[in-house]
């Protein structure tokens, strides 16, 4: 059902329900006076009042049962009009608050026919009552039953008005809040595509530059030594520079390709209990292995429980791009350190190089999307895309990725995670 239909139910449910209760009070007033015919009428009023009220509520009929209801309740009350003492009765209260009944639960395009149609009774029965009142029978013994039976009336009817008027806040104040929930909704929508969508552009930008041009230039290569323009020793040469840029362009593409095949795979976090020590000795004995090769000291250190609850996947991606971007900017004979510690918080990975170090200029905008290509200590190519990654799966398990460096000093890259597992709502795991 519509907010708009929800609206008129309860309106017309309430003020029905109101009706009801006012005609069965009446009907008990009208028996103690001994007006036994017009307790008749206010008897059968109240019965197809309910029945209207029923189909209502089930919501069945709901329009056709409004219209049927409106064109029956001016002639009900002209009949009461006539039977309960004319204008000197409480008629014309009920004769306004159904009128404002049937605005609210009415199309506005039908207002001037239901307008037309109160105005009509209103005059004949007032003219009648003017002009004719002998027609109308006066059904109060004392004035003190007719105080009594317009104040019932009259408390009736503010008591519709007010379920009325409290139905339109009702039905404004829940359609205010859902669209502001809707708005906020498409906001954040709307926020994360253009954030999507940049990210991709970005990163379509980044694969155009930096593969467009180590492929172009393999290619070039590899035509001038076909072609035999090259001596010896200039294909020598070329063919270590070729080394490089082929090098450089695969470890590109592995961090993008890696990066995207996770999120594919992987939108949400898993996360599992595992031995980190024991996780990581294969993965650190193959990075020792690079590091030997620009002859880098690379050293770990485990220190608390290495038992750690997190998105495996994601950590270890995030391991390997910074142990990466350690061997890649540190200068022969240097020295980097892998550690691990607890504490009773936290769990704390540290990667510490004493590499050529970050400026403060580049190092504030280091996780964002602004990627800047760099060279590492043996020319290898730095594109940014592994660092925004890694804080990006950072973020997504929990934790927080940190970074403190100076020129020509190294680096210290620090990734903490949260041993409570106070993840936001978003990233928590699913429990069955």
């Amino acid at each position: 059902m519509k907010p708009a239909q929800k609206m008129e139910t309860k309106i017309f449910n309430s003020a029905a329900l109101i009706i009801v209760i006012y005609l069965k009070a009446m009907i008990v007033f009208n028996l103690i006076l001994g007006h036994y015919l017009l307790s008749l009428i206010l008897l059968v009023t109240s019965a197809i009042v309910l029945a209207f009220y029923l189909m209502g509520k089930s919501r069945q009929n709901f329009s056709w049962g409004i219209n049927l209801l409106s064109l029956l309740g001016y002639p009900i009350l002209a009949i009461n009009f006539f039977n309960n003492a004319g204008i000197e009765g409480p008629t014309f209260y009920i004769f306004l608050m159904i009128h404002i009944v049937i605005l609210t639960v009415t199309q506005i395009k039908t207002y001037w026919f239901w307008g037309i149609y109160n105005f009509i009774f209103y005059l004949s029965l007032f003219y009648i009552a003017i002009y004719h009142p002998d027609l109308i029978a006066n059904n109060y013994p004392s004035p003190y039953l007719q105080f009594i039976d317009h104040s019932i009336t009259y408390f009736a009817c503010i008591l519709g008005i007010i379920a009325i008027i409290t139905a339109l806040k009702w039905n404004y104040q829940n359609q205010k809040l859902e669209s502001e929930q809707k708005g906020a909704a498409l906001k954040k929508v709307v926020s994360e595509l253009s954030s999507a969508n940049e990210q991709k552009n970005k990163i379509i930008a980044l694969i155009s530059h930096d593969l467009k041009n180590p492929l172009l230039s393999i290619t070039k290569i590899l035509e001038m030594i076909n072609e035999g323009e090259l001596e010896k020793e200039e294909t020598e040469a070329v063919l270590k520079e070729l080394y490089i840029i082929a090098s450089n362009a695969q470890k590109m593409s592995e961090e993008i390709l890696e990066w995207a095949t996770l999120e594919l795979k992987n939108a949400s976090p898993k996360f599992r209990s595992v031995n980190l020590k024991e996780h990581c000795n294969s993965m650190l004995l193959i990075y020792k292995g690079m590091a030997r090769q620009k002859n880098i000291t690379l050293e770990t250190q485990f220190d608390g429980d290495a038992t750690i609850f997190t998105d495996f996947d994601r950590l270890m991606l995030i391991v390997r791009n910074l142990l990466q971007n350690a061997i890649k900017f540190t200068s022969e004979g240097g020295e980097i350190l892998f550690s691990y510690h607890t504490t009773e918080e936290e769990f704390i990975i540290t990667i510490a190089d004493t590499g050529k170090g970050i400026s403060k200029e580049h190092l504030h905008r280091l996780f964002n999307m602004k990627f800047e290509s760099t060279s590492g200590t043996s020319m290898e190519k730095g594109t940014g895309v592994g660092l925004y990654i890694s804080n990006e799966n950072a973020k997504k398990i929990g934790g927080s990725l940190k970074v403190e460096s100076e020129l020509g000093r190294g680096s210290v890259f620090t990734l903490t995670l949260p041993r409570t597992h106070s993840l936001p709502k978003t990233n928590r795991p699913k429990t069955k």
